[in-house]
Formats: C-alpha cells, structure tokens, sequence
C-alpha cells in the first residue's frame, strides 16, 4: 500500500493544502505517507520547512521520539496536539525540538483497512481547529476522504 499510486495526483493535493493553509494562516500541511522506518512527505503546502520526500525518522529508530504523523498511523485514529510544550508526552517531538511546531492535528488515510499515511497540520502558535465555516478540521476531513478515494 502505497500513496506512490495517486502521484499524479501530488500537484492537485499540494494545491489544495496551500488553499487551506491561505485560507487559515497554518504554518504546515502536510500528506504523509507511512513506511515501516519513516514518515515522508507525500505532500506539502508552500512553507520553507517541508518538501516533498523529506522523511522524520520513526520511534523505531535510535534516537528518534515518536512523531505525531506516527501515532495517528498507529491508532488509525485523529490526534490533537494544542501544545507540545506543555504536554510531557510530546515535548521532545521533533517537530517541535527542531522547528518550533507543537501544535498538530493529523487525521489518517485509510487503504483497504490499513492507515498507509496522514494529512496533517502544525502550527507555531494556538490554533482552534473547529473555528470557522468551513473549519480546518471540515477541511482536511474532506482532502482525507477525497485521497481515500483515489486510493479506492
């Protein structure tokens, strides 16, 4: 299972993750895509931190503390991070540690059962992610789902 299948598709979804990022003021959004030893963009709105196959290290890996884009991989479930520097369990994230981004929602793409990646946002400072209509959450609810189906 592999997010490779819909790279036609990379251009259109990196189009609508800079809409949404113009849309809200996000630092980040970001489709991901999971391999066994590492999160790699798939891809990116325009920002000076992400491009496209830039790859964080997984918790499996020596010296490397769980990613948000991970457990959301490994739960299959959505995750709200409001403030990493205040949370112990993600203080030492690298997103944080190395770019000043502890603010996260991820919500995981699912192919025939298995969460194969995640379309995410980070952010610097608070961000209310139900705030607005559409809100950011609506958004990325329904770039999810439109990868799903093309995935389908």
């Amino acid at each position: 299972m592999s997010l490779k299948k819909i790279a036609t598709k990379q251009n259109e979804i990196a189009q609508r993750l800079d809409d949404i990022a113009k849309h809200s003021g996000l630092h980040s959004l970001l489709v991901m895509e999971s391999t066994p030893t590492h999160m790699v963009v798939f891809a990116a709105n325009e920002q000076p931190i992400y491009s496209v196959d830039d790859a964080g290290g997984k918790s499996n890996q020596e010296g490397c503390h769980e990613l948000y884009c991970e457990r959301v991989v490994d739960t299959k479930e959505a995750l709200l991070v409001a403030d990493a520097k205040l949370d112990k369990e993600w203080m030492n994230n690298e997103d944080l540690v190395r770019f000043g981004l502890g603010v996260y929602y991820g919500v995981p793409i699912i192919e025939h059962g298995e969460a194969v990646g995640t379309v995410c946002a980070l952010n610097d400072k608070a961000f209310d992610f139900t705030e607005g209509q559409p809100s950011v959450k609506e958004l990325i609810g329904q770039l999810k789902h439109d990868i799903e189906a093309m995935l389908a």
